[in-house]
């Protein structure tokens, strides 16, 4: 079992990870029925065991997973991710493309179900790996919209790893007056004819520096992707708005209503320290899955797959233990 760690990071990043990049790790592009066109990156390893997609969170990009997805690759399997629309390389569908918008979470449903069935079915064909399962890989917005797709479309995955998984989302303020601050602000943007608008304290892209972030714990990690958005800027996106909150609650909802119908194994992997989303509708959502696993990592900050080795290394053991089974 291959994993990463932290002391080989500064020579990796700056050796491996862009050859890797540049020679392994394929760019495409597919045109949505609107026009719009979503990013995509994939690798074949020719001894594969299975193919992992992978389903990043909120205002992330195929790119910062390279680690990752070097990983898997080095573990035997083949990948393939995605840009979600409206963020990292994939097209953005708002005056301002640093607004992170959606107008409803069926269409990041829509979207990856088209991927894999018209452009990821394909590669597997032409490399000969049509017969190999498929595994499911997200985090936080990701686990929310996988979570959405295993309900939907149960047949194009035999398990799934959810990481850190959006069910609920921490506010300042209790969870009914979010509720409420979202619905206004989302009814007054259409009353007005406005198509988007960040919510309260929400703006434009703005680097963090590595004190301030509540993502993770692990210095290199954090500073390697945040130049990543710095020497990228059409990767770069802001905070959320109205209409993303409001379809985000309606997706959470949804899932609640859905869960215990999906019956493929599933891991969830939780962040004992998360401050992005709320531990506690994770449990109540696990609670619904008749054949999952939950797996707390203590101490762990939201973004489990770029934390310090010290929690990083037992959460991605236990994925690859649980894909390699």
């Amino acid at each position: 079992m291959y994993i990463s760690k932290e002391d080989k990071l500064p020579q990796y990043y700056q050796d491996e990870l862009p050859q890797f990049i540049s020679e392994k790790l394929i760019v495409g592009y597919w045109q949505r029925s609107d026009s719009a066109t979503l990013h995509y990156r994939y690798v074949v390893n020719a001894e594969a065991k299975a193919w992992v997609v992978i389903m990043q969170g909120r205002a992330e990009s195929v790119v910062k997973y390279a680690e990752l997805i070097d990983e898997l690759y080095r573990n035997g399997f083949s990948v393939f991710a995605f840009d979600h629309i409206g963020q990292g390389l994939s097209g953005r569908k708002t005056a301002n493309p640093l607004h992170g918008f959606v107008s409803n979470f069926d269409e990041y449903v829509e979207d990856a179900t088209h991927l894999i069935e018209e452009v990821m079915f394909g590669l597997k064909e032409s490399h000969a790996q049509a017969s190999l399962s498929q595994y499911l890989l997200c985090h936080s917005m990701g686990s929310a919209i996988g979570t959405l797709l295993l309900a939907k479309a149960p047949q194009l995955f035999e398990k799934a790893v959810l990481c850190a998984p959006m069910y609920g989302i921490k506010a300042p303020f209790p969870a009914v007056i979010a509720k409420c601050l979202v619905t206004l602000g989302a009814s007054i943007h259409r009353l007005l004819g406005i198509e988007s608008g960040y919510f309260l304290g929400q703006g434009d892209y703005k680097s963090v520096v590595f004190s301030e972030n509540k993502l993770t714990s692990s210095r290199l990690r954090y500073e390697w992707f945040k130049q990543y958005y710095h020497d990228n800027v059409d990767a770069q996106l802001g905070g959320v708005t109205f209409q993303w909150l409001a379809a985000a609650l309606q997706a959470m909802d949804k899932i609640h209503n859905e869960a215990d119908n999906i019956h493929l194994p599933i891991l969830m992997l939780q962040a004992g320290d998360d401050q992005i989303v709320d531990n506690k509708a994770i449990t109540r959502i696990f609670a619904q899955l008749p054949n999952a696993e939950l797996i707390p990592i203590a101490g762990a900050k939201h973004e489990l797959l770029f934390e310090q080795d010290c929690y990083r290394v037992p959460a991605l053991t236990n994925i690859l233990a649980f894909l390699l089974a």
